[in-house]
């Protein structure tokens, strides 16, 4: 996909969501548009991953540590046009690993990029709730989905009323990796 982009599309950021995410076009647009074209990986980061060595998730191919490298979750993250074009122009000689997510923060790992972890990209696993600063919230149903679109386009929120299913965290890039994402109450 990113290759393709790469060759066909004129941009200066792409916005990778899943199809059970909900993004908030409008918004990320007009913060995109103030950034002028910098390099740029945005999302909401995960530093202590551990490897999984059993089960469906399962990753025999990770062999560079105990734990993935700093990833962008890969409910929705941004990249930015140089970003696509380093991988494209050397997809041939990197390595693909179990996740796509996992993948992309592993390929961009040792370059000297800004990584931007951002607690309004709900991307984990699971919903981690509703808030109106949300700018992707993943694990949507259809239904979910039409309902934030209606309160958006009726109310101008994302939610009939906020709530929190899961503690968020503030990346702490001073901190080794597995120090990383310790969770706090109070964060969207």
């Amino acid at each position: 996909m990113l290759t393709w982009l790469d060759r066909n599309v004129d941009f200066k950021y792409v916005l990778k969501v899943d199809d059970d995410s909900f993004a908030r076009l409008d918004v990320m647009e007009k913060e995109l548009r103030q950034r002028n074209g910098e390099t740029l990986y945005w999302g909401f980061f995960h530093g202590d991953a551990k490897v999984p060595k059993e089960g469906p998730l399962e990753d025999r191919d990770w062999l560079l540590c105990d734990r993935y490298v700093p990833y962008a979750l890969g409910g929705g993250y941004v990249l930015s046009a140089d970003l696509v074009h380093y991988i494209a122009a050397n997809v041939d000689s990197l390595k693909l690993y179990r996740s796509e997510d996992v993948t992309v923060g592993a390929w961009l790992g040792p370059l000297d990029i800004k990584r931007e972890h951002d607690v309004r990209f709900d991307t984990m696993n699971h919903s981690r709730g509703c808030s109106n600063q949300y700018l992707v919230t993943h694990k949507q149903s259809e239904k979910e989905m039409r309902k934030k679109h209606n309160q958006l386009k009726t109310r101008g929120r994302l939610c009939e009323t906020e709530y929190r299913k899961a503690k968020s965290y503030v990346y702490d890039w001073e901190v080794l990796p597995s120090q990383c994402c310790k969770k706090k109450r109070g964060i969207i």
